[in-house]
């Protein structure tokens, strides 16, 4: 139960604002949480946008989830490092986030316990950096990745589909 508490605290601190230009650098460890970090180059360590850079996201949600990166359409290679960014109003004990190889996959989950806010308040964007890992993920053209409450399964919801190479 001990190794649970530490991992919530650990994943509240990691969530931010998604208007913050701070991310993590590295790749989530296995407790789900991330660092803050200085901008990276890298395609997939912030989300994409056609403005100047700085993504604005509309993550008000009421009764469950709503994930806003990836859109749709981005490609990614394995080993990448993707930004999910999500809202949602569902109270418990934290989300699973499971890669799907495409819309009637069951999904592998890709943490091995419970992420981010134990209290969402369905205004707050919450950012969840995930690795492409071969441990749960391969390439697909039509790749999701499904944000699920633990206590509200049924109120979990997809990214936009996405491709992943080798």
């Amino acid at each position: 139960m001990k190794f649970y508490s530490a991992m919530f605290l650990a994943a509240s601190l990691a969530l931010m604002a998604c208007g913050d230009d701070s991310s993590s650098s590295g790749p989530a460890d296995e407790t789900g949480s991330s660092a803050k970090e200085t901008t990276s180059s890298s395609s997939t360590d912030k989300p994409k946008s056609s403005d100047d850079g700085s993504a604005k996201y509309d993550c008000t949600v009421s009764g469950g989830v709503k994930v806003l990166y990836p859109a749709g359409g981005e490609e990614f290679k394995m080993g990448d490092t993707i930004t999910v960014i999500y809202g949602s109003d569902v109270q418990g004990s934290g989300y699973r986030f499971a890669f799907k190889v495409d819309e009637a996959d069951a999904g592998m989950d890709m943490f091995k316990g419970s992420v981010g806010p134990e209290s969402p308040d369905g205004k707050t964007c919450y950012e969840q950096k995930v690795v492409l890992s071969d441990d749960y993920a391969e390439p697909s053209d039509e790749a999701i990745i499904r944000v699920i409450p633990y206590e509200r399964q049924n109120k979990g919801a997809n990214s936009g589909t996405f491709k992943v190479k080798e």
